[in-house]
């Protein structure tokens, strides 16, 4: 019975995504539906009953399959937050259409199913299952916008993309399983600091896990698939996947390696390789590449989407530095920066929704003088994305700063140099696109926007909890180095 109440976030998700697609099946033209409200009071539901089961503390359910942690309870509290921010602004985008917005919050809603079950697996069979769901959920979700000729390329990429993944992740499980003859990864970690896997075994298995897993990160090399998924998609849905699906991708990312290709170390709160072969010299070099290429290829886009889809790429490159370090501190920063990101990426895309209803372009060309017209919308926009970046003082900036730290602290200054770098760089992509907005040097046109006290209520919710993450800075890094008693055997 125990098992049941820690499960109790995905029971509750799984009987909303029912009422939801019962109450569109008993749909006779009534006037009053109660979806999204439905859908909301679902999700809160959901979200108490992840902090409801923090008193539990750890756990393994199901004979070893879930494994219920402060890790995945932080992930879970991040994606069904993330799912009502989905829900909650849909109405406010004409990409999102009312006649459709049943198969939207169905959809966000068994995403959120799929990502809660991919932060708690620690079952092969079972993480490929929900990283498969996952996969094809997004691949809906990309590809909402029917009658867009890019929306539908979106998903087609995603999906062909998400085959070619999950083909090199079953394989990299075949091998380990012939070697360990177990597939919950714990047992795996077990059996390989009894017998670890010979080098160039091991070298084989990493390439295939990670190279894999680099698509659901947004890193070098399947890095090109995050611009023309984030681009193609309706907006609302750009920002639900440019978070929730590469938050997933981090919190397996995070359990698996440190299950499989490492160990405790000497100090608390410090990792070691498991086995003769340094995988980490392979991860710093794609998370530089990654935030360099994902810097570089931003300031030379001409579309406001498309650029920040590239800054995302960038910033999952940094994000990696928190992993490859291998010490509580780097994860923790990389917690930190997801919850940064939740707030300042969604209300970029909010923003950028408005902008594209407005104008029916995002291209920067477009975009000039909008600062005159919208004042709120615009000066929301660059701070999300200058926070986004890591300027100071905002507080994005505490996140890139402890990561750039504990990279220098591991002696990886090439990684920090092209971090910094990356940072450099993103600024400017940044003072582009505030260049354009503000309009300067050439006359301008157009009527100022009407307000709106729903959309900029909307912008409180994004612009308020950003604000209080950086002044509680020292607790939120507390709540993430807490939720690291995961793992551990």
């Amino acid at each position: 019975m125990k098992d049941f109440f820690l499960i109790m976030p995905e029971v509750f998700l799984a009987l909303t995504l029912a009422f939801v697609v019962a109450g569109e099946i008993t749909y006779f033209g009534e006037q009053m539906r109660l979806i999204t409200a439905t859908t909301l009071l679902g999700l809160a539901g959901a979200f108490v009953q992840t902090v409801i089961s923090y008193r539990y503390g750890a756990a393994q359910v199901f004979g070893g399959v879930l494994s219920i942690d402060g890790f995945s309870l932080f992930f879970k509290s991040l994606f069904i937050l993330l799912a009502i921010l989905a829900v909650a602004t849909a109405s406010h985008s004409s990409e999102i259409e009312a006649r459709r917005r049943t198969e939207y919050c169905a959809l966000i809603l068994a995403a959120t199913l799929a990502m809660c079950l991919v932060a708690s697996a620690a079952d092969s069979i079972l993480i490929v299952l929900s990283v498969l769901f996952l996969n094809v959920i997004s691949y809906f979700l990309s590809a909402y916008g029917r009658k867009s000729v890019l929306s539908t390329e979106a998903g087609v990429k995603f999906l062909s993309f998400g085959a070619v993944a999950s083909a090199l992740f079953l394989y990299a499980l075949a091998i380990l399983f012939a070697y360990t003859h177990s597939l919950n990864i714990y047992e795996m970690h077990r059996a390989l600091i009894q017998n670890p896997l010979p080098p160039t075994v091991m070298l084989v298995v990493f390439m295939l896990s990670f190279l894999s897993l680099s698509f659901q990160l947004g890193v070098f090399p399947m890095h090109l698939l995050v611009p023309d998924v984030l681009e193609g998609s309706p907006t609302p849905v750009s920002a639900f996947l440019s978070m929730g699906a590469r938050a997933a991708g981090f919190a397996l990312t995070t359990r698996f390696i440190i299950a499989v290709f490492a160990q405790p170390g000497v100090l608390r709160g410090h990792w070691q390789v498991l086995g003769a072969f340094d995988w980490t010299s392979m991860v710093s070099l794609v998370s530089g590449l990654t935030m360099l290429v994902g810097a570089l290829l931003a300031f030379r886009q001409k579309g406001a989407k498309r650029l920040v889809s590239y800054l995302v790429v960038a910033e999952s490159g940094f994000l990696l530095m928190g992993l490859l370090v291998l010490d509580e501190l780097g994860i923790a920063a990389l917690l930190y920066n997801l919850v940064i990101e939740l707030f300042a990426l969604f209300g970029s895309f909010y923003v950028l929704s408005f902008l594209v209803e407005e104008l029916k372009s995002d291209r920067l060309e477009d975009l000039h003088g909008m600062l005159k017209r919208a004042v709120p919308e615009c000066i929301c926009l660059l701070v999300f994305l200058f926070c986004l970046v890591g300027s100071p003082p905002l507080p994005g900036f505490i996140g890139k700063f402890t990561l750039i730290g504990v990279a220098v602290r591991h002696q990886r200054f090439v990684l920090a140099l092209a971090a910094i770098v990356s940072m450099v760089i993103s600024a400017v992509s940044v003072s582009r696109l505030a260049y354009h907005l503000i309009g300067a040097f050439r006359e301008t046109s157009g009527a100022p926007v009407q307000p709106s006290f729903s959309r900029h209520s909307f912008l409180t919710l994004f612009v308020i909890p950003m604000t209080l993450v950086g002044l509680f800075a020292d607790f939120v890094f507390s709540w993430a180095g807490q939720s690291l008693g995961f793992i551990f055997w």
